[in-house]
């Protein structure tokens, strides 16, 4: 049996805007769907640290990863996974990240086509940007 792989996710905000990268359309998982930087957690790595090296490998954004925003559970082509997603802020917001991610403003979210296990976290995003 295999063990659940664990996925830790960078939500890096600022300035009202988010980063956000689309799939390529020959991915194994979610081909062509929009996603926040992230990726598997390595063996013994703290899951804030894998969302901080992931987004910088990905994206090339360093960031300093905050609190939790929600804990996803899905099935990937590899088998389960646990998906983490921890707020984020970028040490420099001056740096333009690689493609395919870009700075979208958050309202964009709601036009994004992210995988199911995003839902929440585009929910809790778009709440608040409604209340300021």
């Amino acid at each position: 049996m295999n063990a659940k792989a664990t996925i830790a996710v960078a939500v890096v905000l600022s300035a009202g805007r988010v980063l956000v990268g689309r799939r390529r359309d020959d991915a194994a998982d979610a081909p062509g769907r929009d996603e926040f930087p992230g990726g598997k957690v390595e063996a013994g790595e703290a899951v804030e640290l894998a969302a901080a090296r992931e987004c910088l490998e990905e994206s090339g954004v360093d960031v300093i990863v905050g609190r939790r925003l929600h804990v996803a559970r899905a099935t990937s082509s590899g088998g389960a996974i646990e998906i983490h997603f921890h707020r984020a802020s970028p040490v420099d917001a001056n740096v333009s990240p690689q493609p395919p991610f870009i700075w979208l403003k958050i309202e964009d979210l709601a036009r994004c086509q992210f995988p199911p296990a995003n839902a929440e976290v585009v929910r809790q995003l778009l709440a608040e940007e409604d209340t300021g």
